[in-house]
């Protein structure tokens, strides 16, 4: 059994996340620094102009300063929390409230969905101001909110019921299967938990977030035959292919390939028609392309299981460690509650897992702009749509390496650039 370093786990947690806090802080200054004093890279100047760089600069400074103030916030509510003992009595409150019902403390899952159920509303309380000034000030001020508070507010309940639909089972089913399996109910919740993530990747993007969007096929044209010709050049089984209309919510863009086996599917935002040309588009796609040639959301998958057996394999070894739930001013041991404890010490271990995830994404990223550039022939228009949707977007132009190493899964566009000018040149050179 591991033991806390100070005598408290609780006090282990505080002082890890007040480490995570200044070490984020201090990155982010850096990062707010490198804004403020950035000019025009050589590689943007036909892009960019100095109106569009001011207008970037005060995008994002607006930003940064916004999360200095969250970051700041969600780090004195935490700590709150744990010196008040606020979970425990979150939990008290939800075996009153069961008791009420007419139900004893006996009922253990349904006590702890009450839990989650009063400790989502607390938090919802809380967090619902800064989301709303993000939403309706800092994204409206540069004009990308296009959000109405009729549209925000159903976004809030749909969002909550299918919370409710999905989440409540899920979790039931996570706590029986514990419950029921005994010693190694690790395994037991590692396969389940598995079939759950394979089975969200068939259902939210065919039946979840078509409630939340319309997705319309795109019209005959150029464009469409232009990618049907390339996704046929790479043998990918394209089934369908959409618009959707973020614009009824944002200005920012994107692109996506989504489906299981040949049943493929890809998706444009509306807003991304608007920024680039269709060669860029193709361009575009031929990188999510290159994710799928190489099978990176595979291989992140499994990544992804492995870090998770991992997790709930070292969640069974503490589950009865009666200190552990003391610690945090709990006098009973229930199930959820020694998950929740279990993530608050395992957190260190989480921020360097997220840490190594963000080095081997932005090695997959590379590897796909490499596949548009090389394979595809189509690293000049990859280069120029990556420009425009981050002058577009308003995203930043030069990043602190610091910064960008600890924060970003996608490689900075200057590294971007960099790394595909190279493999057009080596391309060039071989055909010379």
């Amino acid at each position: 059994m591991i033991f806390p370093i100070t005598g408290s786990w609780k006090n282990d947690v505080i002082g890890f996340i007040t480490i995570i806090y200044t070490w984020e802080t201090y990155i982010k200054i850096r990062q707010y620094k490198k804004i403020c004093n950035s000019k025009i890279p050589k590689q943007l100047e036909n892009y960019v102009d100095e109106e569009k760089l001011e207008k970037t600069k005060a995008y994002q400074k607006d930003n940064y300063r916004f999360s200095f103030f969250t970051d700041f916030l969600d780090l004195v509510e935490t700590i709150l929390m744990f010196e008040f003992n606020l979970l425990p009595y979150f939990w008290d409150l939800a075996e009153k409230i069961l008791i009420k019902f007419g139900y004893s403390s006996e009922y253990e899952i349904l006590h702890s969905l009450i839990f989650l159920g009063i400790f989502k509303i607390v938090n919802d309380i809380i967090n619902l101001p800064t989301d709303i000034y993000n939403t309706f000030v800092i994204e409206a001020k540069h004009g990308f909110n296009n959000t109405t508070w009729k549209l925000y507010i159903i976004d809030e309940i749909k969002s909550n019921l299918l919370l409710i639909a999905f989440g409540g089972p899920i979790i039931s089913l996570f706590l029986k299967i514990i419950q029921i399996t005994g010693d190694k109910f690790y395994f037991y919740v590692w396969i389940f938990m598995a079939v759950v993530q394979l089975l969200a990747l068939i259902i939210y993007p065919n039946f979840i977030q078509p409630l939340f969007n319309k997705f319309t096929p795109l019209e005959e044209g150029e464009l469409k035959k232009q990618i049907e010709d390339i996704a046929a050049s790479v043998n990918y089984p394209l089934k369908k292919l959409f618009v959707v209309d973020n614009s009824k919510r944002s200005g920012h863009s994107n692109a996506y390939l989504f489906g299981m086996g040949k049943n493929k599917r890809i998706v444009l935002y509306d807003t991304l028609l608007k920024q680039v040309n269709n060669e860029e588009i193709c361009s575009i796609l031929g990188h999510e392309l290159g994710h799928w040639f190489h099978s990176h959301t595979i291989k992140l998958l499994i990544a992804s299981e492995v870090q998770a057996f991992i997790l709930f394999y070292i969640f069974s070894c503490v589950i009865n460690y009666t200190p552990l739930y003391e610690s945090f001013g709990f006098n009973v041991q229930p199930i959820l509650i020694g998950f929740l404890l279990f993530s608050f010490i395992f957190s260190p271990i989480d921020s360097l897992l997220d840490f190594i995830m963000n080095v081997v994404t932005r090695r997959l990223e590379a590897q796909a702009d490499e596949f548009a550039a090389r394979h595809l022939k189509r690293g000049e228009t990859l280069i120029t749509g990556l420009i425009k949707i981050h002058v577009e977007n308003l995203s930043n132009l030069i990043v602190d390496p610091l910064y960008s190493a600890w924060n970003y899964s996608h490689p900075p566009l200057l590294e971007r650039i960099e790394h595909i000018t190279k493999i057009n040149e080596s391309i060039g050179k071989k055909t010379e």
